[in-house]
């Protein structure tokens, strides 16, 4: 269920930017930094999941994919983020929820897109809004 999740997102997020592509009237290329906590199966099949359907929506030629694993480590999450914000990609996917945090307190201008989380709210210290 969490990989058609993770799919579905991703189909979502690649129609968004074709639109995109439209209302510029040309092609554009992407750059997508990825940010996987650590090394798992589960982990690894949602990266390449969201990899797969990002190039089956935009085209191989219209994505470059900045693919990096902090390998465990929480801190190397805000590391690889910072590096994703130097290098101003369009889209971070943060695959787990250390990365997921990282990149939420890392940026304020480039969208974010989080996978493999259990609670959005408690990772992201949302409260409830009623």
């Amino acid at each position: 269920m969490k990989k058609l999740v993770s799919v579905m997102m991703a189909l979502a997020l690649v129609a968004a930017m074709g639109a995109g592509l439209t209302a510029c009237g040309g092609q554009k290329s992407y750059t997508i930094g990825i940010c996987q906590q650590m090394p798992h199966q589960a982990l690894d099949d949602a990266t390449r999941g969201f990899r797969d359907a990002v190039v089956e929506g935009l085209g191989a030629d219209n994505v470059t994919f900045l693919e990096q694993n902090a390998q465990g480590d929480t801190t190397v999450c805000t590391t690889i983020v910072t590096d994703f914000v130097t290098k101003n990609v369009d889209l971070i996917m943060a695959n787990a929820t250390g990365a997921l945090q990282a990149a939420a307190n890392g940026t304020a201008t480039i969208p974010v897109l989080g996978t493999s989380v259990s609670d959005y709210s408690s990772a992201l210290g949302l409260t409830d809004f009623d």
